[in-house]
């Protein structure tokens, strides 16, 4: 597999350089892209772990000195994914998960104590209802970021394993939709989920989301009852995720980054249950194709950049060379009282790299994607 993906990268023009960031980067570049995925690094080393810290900051460092290299994705945009709590209320500001949207998030709280009385209280308050999933407040880095449990009623509350985030379930009819976003494309895959419960009157339940929601996953959690198989399975709407993943992109300046969805079984609502910074791609087809022709494009439009910054630079000197170059001068006027004002120029150019839609006709499987 690392051998192909060597020759589709070589093919594609660009060299794979294998970085060692714990060290400087300075002596190992120059890079014209650095593709990473550091969410373990940045969950450490927000914990205080001296060498992660030191990682990252090799990389912002190099960013820093050499502004022209383009950094896949920012550790800006990433922390907003990293905190679940931090991740539910940016999903509350795309203008899609509005209240008479076909999209929405799940209510959400987040717990910081075990104690039930505390917990009752502001589950009601930001209107949460069982059962909830219970979720660690940190979505990356580790294998305990997927060990979650449903909580059934005011005795699962003892259950409860703070910090974390409580999300209302809402029954899918065990189907969960992942919409793989790269770039301006992007590719919906069908992937098993947690059945329809009804009943509240049972003990919580414990599942690592990774384990549920693997392709041809068998386990009794993704199994319907029987009540449940008579149900039309929903097929979504390719136009909303369209511009679910649109907005998402938008409000997260991203390039790579996975949507799950789910699809109210009662209210045909979408709901957006997690966000994940460069995911699996699993079940994507031509996935390395597809992100060599982003980060191509991506290198290309950092170029026109340069470029177009170079010749307002130049022009910029031919103006000041007229003049003083250091401020505009204000005369008061001559004998016959007319007054002259210096002109000065300023230019900036502030491409916006997450504009243009995104579209592609849903279906399970897609063999391909389009760009738009």
């Amino acid at each position: 597999m690392v051998n192909n993906q060597c020759t589709i990268t070589k093919d594609a023009g660009i060299e794979l350089v294998k970085l060692d960031i714990d060290k400087s980067l300075e002596p190992q570049g120059p890079f014209n892209l650095i593709l990473h995925k550091c969410t373990l690094l940045m969950v450490d080393a927000e914990d205080g772990d001296e060498q992660s810290l030191k990682a990252i900051n090799n990389i912002k460092e190099y960013i820093c000195n050499h502004p022209e290299c383009v950094l896949v994705d920012s550790f800006e945009s990433i922390e907003k994914l990293i905190d679940r709590h931090e991740q539910y209320k940016l999903l509350l500001r795309c203008n899609l998960l509005k209240s008479e949207s076909d999209v929405c998030t799940p209510t959400f709280v987040e717990l910081s104590t075990k104690e039930i009385e505390i917990n009752k209280k502001k589950l009601k308050e930001a209107n949460v209802r069982y059962p909830f999933v219970c979720k660690p407040v940190v979505a990356h880095g580790s294998s305990a970021s997927h060990k979650m449990a449903i909580i059934f009623n005011d005795k699962g509350l003892d259950d409860v394993q703070p910090p974390c985030v409580a999300q209302t379930f809402h029954n899918h009819n065990a189907v969960l939709y992942k919409v793989f976003v790269i770039g301006e494309k992007h590719h919906i895959v069908e992937r098993p989920s947690i059945k329809n419960f009804s009943s509240r009157d049972q003990s919580t339940i414990y599942f690592d989301s990774n384990d549920v929601s693997k392709p041809n996953c068998a386990n009794f959690l993704t199994e319907l009852d029987e009540v449940d198989l008579p149900r039309t399975p929903i097929t979504p709407n390719n136009q909303i995720l369209s511009d679910l993943a649109r907005a998402v992109r938008r409000e997260l300046k991203m390039e790579l980054f996975g949507i799950d969805v789910i699809i109210d079984c009662d209210t045909k609502k979408y709901a957006v249950i997690d966000i994940n910074a460069f995911p699996g791609y699993e079940g994507v087809n031509n996935f390395m194709e597809i992100l060599c022709d982003l980060l191509n494009s991506l290198m290309d439009k950092q170029d026109k950049v340069r470029t177009e910054n170079e010749r307002m630079g130049r022009k910029r000197s031919e103006i000041t060379d007229k003049g003083d170059p250091k401020k505009p001068k204000l005369h008061n006027g001559d004998k016959n009282g007319n007054s002259e004002l210096e002109s000065a120029m300023c230019f900036e150019t502030n491409p916006d790299a997450h504009e243009g839609d995104m579209l592609l006709p849903w279906k399970q499987p897609i063999n391909g994607l389009l760009k738009h």
